[in-house]
């Protein structure tokens, strides 16, 4: 048996009716930080037609504010406000709660065979990250468990930009080697 590159929860998304509202919240209840936007309500909202194939945003919905949130030493929250979000029991990008979660691996392609042979179903992918995960080497790709959950695998070997100057960067798990240091 090969050792897992699965490295660790990096983020979990939340799908929430009112993205200002839960940037204060995290803010208040957990002294969350906010990391950077990919979208806002002053911006182009992300489309069904951008990032359905990759993540599940189902057809006729977008995305109008997205943003990533550091709490504290431990996964962080990525927090999404939907334009006509559901309530289906099949989970997906475009429902409230929690939508999926990430796990950071060190081989996406390895991780992502395995997730494979094990049930799940992949997305597109795996695909170059964009915005401010773009790196070399930065790749992600998502699957749905056999019961539907959402889950993202991002590789990220190269390092990410910010919005601001945030005192801390987003959290990443510390690779297998270095899990005793």
């Amino acid at each position: 048996m090969t050792q897992s590159s699965i490295r660790g929860i990096e983020h979990i998304g939340l799908t929430v009716p009112n993205h200002e509202e839960a940037i204060r919240f995290f803010k208040a209840a957990f002294e969350a930080e906010v990391l950077y936007s990919l979208t806002d309500k002053d911006h182009d909202p992300i489309t069904h037609e951008d990032v359905g194939s990759k993540n599940g945003l189902r057809k006729g919905t977008r995305m109008v504010a997205v943003s990533m949130l550091r709490l504290q030493n431990g996964a962080n929250l990525e927090v999404f406000e939907i334009d006509r979000p559901g309530g289906e029991t099949g989970r997906s990008i475009s429902d409230y709660g929690i939508s999926h979660f990430s796990v950071t691996v060190d081989d996406i392609d390895a991780a992502t065979r395995a997730f494979a042979a094990a049930g799940g179903k992949l997305l597109e992918g795996p695909y170059d990250l964009s915005d401010q995960e773009e790196g070399p080497g930065n790749r992600g790709q998502f699957g749905l468990t056999p019961w539907g959950l959402l889950i993202e695998f991002e590789q990220l070997p190269a390092p990410m930009s910010y919005d601001g100057h945030p005192s801390r960067p987003r959290w990443i798990p510390a690779p297998a080697s270095n899990k005793a240091s």
